[in-house]
């Protein structure tokens, strides 16, 4: 078990950025192979590794699956089990902005149609 003596050194390690870098090093890709099969560029993906934008709903997903692990993994390093769509609910869920909430739960809706139909 890893000890951190300040927040500086706990909140660096645990970003979700640092966490798809982590996974997509495990799974041997690159970071233009990633880009590719997620259809974006490969320095959008950059700037969501390095924190620098946020990331997608739609797109957290198509990672976490390309990545065999979860959303909720990546966003909040917990336990990876099967339930990916559920734990996407879970998080729009906790989002207190309605407009954002509503946002959120239409791309979960578009993302289970792609699941089922692709």
């Amino acid at each position: 078990m890893a000890y951190y003596t300040n927040i500086e050194e706990v909140t660096d390690t645990f970003t979700i950025g640092k966490r798809i870098r982590e996974k997509r090093k495990d799974k041997g890709f690159s970071q233009e192979k990633l880009a590719d099969l997620l259809m974006i560029k490969q320095t959008t993906l950059s700037k969501y590794e390095n924190d620098e934008h946020d990331i997608p709903i739609a797109v957290l997903s198509a990672v976490a699956k390309y990545l065999d692990t979860t959303p909720s993994y990546l966003v909040w390093g917990s336990a990876e089990d099967e339930g990916w769509l559920s734990e996407l609910r879970m998080i729009a869920g906790s989002i207190r902005n309605p407009m954002v909430r509503e946002t959120a739960l239409k791309q979960m809706l578009a993302l289970a149609w792609m699941d089922e139909n692709m």
